[in-house]
């Protein structure tokens, strides 16, 4: 009769662990997945930059197009080349989405799980999907030569016309203060984005300028998506879509506070400064963190 060992779940738990980790650091240190990954955050970068811009114009009172994530994808698209410019963001978005899917299932930045690290891999996933939804919609593009751009709030419009569709929109309205508002100007204001960053490999002017900039473009964007979360809200207590109208609709209700057109200005700039933020992170960011060595 055969006698297991006390230590065979343990050792079992530990080469399970050990095929995870070596998963991970396939996943993350394979070249074309961390080359797309990379090249992601330049087009994140640069979907970022063009609506700051426009919101700078508009605050200057010199354009007034919409700023949204997709109205900038449209805008590349309407450049000489564009369709080929489309096919090229089309596959950074796809790679972006794709890195967020493998930090929520192989974790090669080991968040872990506790309540924070399930915290932060529960974002990674709902950016995966966010970029995959911006994917999908510039391959439509690319099909359809530039349809029309959905209006940002149209899934609401759907969503609010179902049974309790106002209290779905009114909870993800919340969730959206908290996780994607509230959560990024903690973390631009704390400055704890530096974990993601590979500051070994950084040059000291490189740090600063990081940190700069991630300083002021993270907290800009948790701001916009703190406002873009209270649309949402009160598109739940009035019933009205034309109040859930995204990025675009978040900084025209800045543009008409008191001092309406220097708060738009600021938002603009930190908009602008998260984009290059984004881009240099291609350079700056962390694939993948070596496991610690077991105790």
């Amino acid at each position: 009769m055969s006698h297991s060992s006390p230590l065979s779940p343990l050792a079992a738990a530990a080469g399970g662990a050990h095929r995870t980790g070596h998963a991970a650091s396939v996943a993350a240190r394979n070249p074309w997945i961390e080359g797309l990954a990379r090249y992601g955050l330049i087009i994140r970068g640069v979907i970022y930059f063009v609506p700051g811009v426009l919101a700078l114009q508009l605050a200057l009172g010199t354009h007034g197009a919409a700023m949204t994530q997709t109205g900038a994808i449209e805008m590349i698209g309407h450049q000489p080349f564009g369709r080929a410019l489309l096919v090229a963001v089309a596959v950074g978005l796809a790679g972006y989405s794709l890195w967020g899917v493998i930090r929520v299932v192989f974790d090669p930045l080991h968040k872990g799980h506790s309540t924070l690290g399930l915290a932060r891999r529960f974002g990674f996933a709902t950016s995966a999907l966010a970029y995959a939804s911006l994917f999908v919609a510039t391959l439509g593009y690319v099909m359809h030569a530039l349809p029309h751009v959905a209006k940002p709030y149209d899934w609401s419009t759907g969503l609010l016309a179902k049974p309790y569709g106002a209290w779905l929109v009114g909870i993800i309205g919340l969730c959206w203060i908290a996780g994607a508002g509230i959560a990024e100007i903690i973390r631009g204001w704390r400055g704890t984005f530096r974990e993601d960053l590979d500051l070994g490999r950084m040059a000291p002017a490189e740090r600063r300028w990081a940190m700069r900039l991630g300083h002021f473009g993270i907290v800009a964007r948790g701001v916009v998506f703190t406002i873009v979360g209270m649309l949402l809200v009160g598109a739940a207590l009035h019933a009205n879509p034309q109040h859930a109208n995204g990025m675009d609709g978040a900084l025209l209700a800045l543009a008409r506070q008191p001092f309406g057109r220097l708060l738009l200005a600021g938002a603009g700039l930190g908009l602008v400064a998260f984009g290059v933020f984004s881009a240099m992170c291609a350079r700056w960011m962390r694939m993948h963190i070596a496991a610690a060595a077991p105790a």
